[in-house]
């Protein structure tokens, strides 16, 4: 499974999607101290927080994109 990432011109960045950003980051930062905390070190472990991180983001990225577009996307299309 293959995490893509796209390019986000820092400047176009506004208040809210910093503010959303920012409070992500440190949920995925808790999240993955918890893991961490009641899996064993090793690959399984490593794997799971890789695994965890694809909805997390991809629900960030449907927020950016909820706050950036003037109409209200279909749920169907998210």
């Amino acid at each position: 499974m293959e995490v893509m990432q796209s390019e986000v011109d820092v400047r176009d960045i506004t208040p809210e999607q910093e503010f959303i950003i920012a409070r992500h980051s440190r949920l995925v930062g808790k999240i993955l101290d918890l893991l961490e905390a009641a899996v064993p070190e090793g690959t399984q472990c490593d794997k799971l927080k890789k695994l965890v991180q694809v909805p997390l983001y991809d629900f960030r990225n449907d927020m950016l994109k909820l706050i950036t577009t003037v109409n209200t996307p279909n749920l169907d299309e998210l």
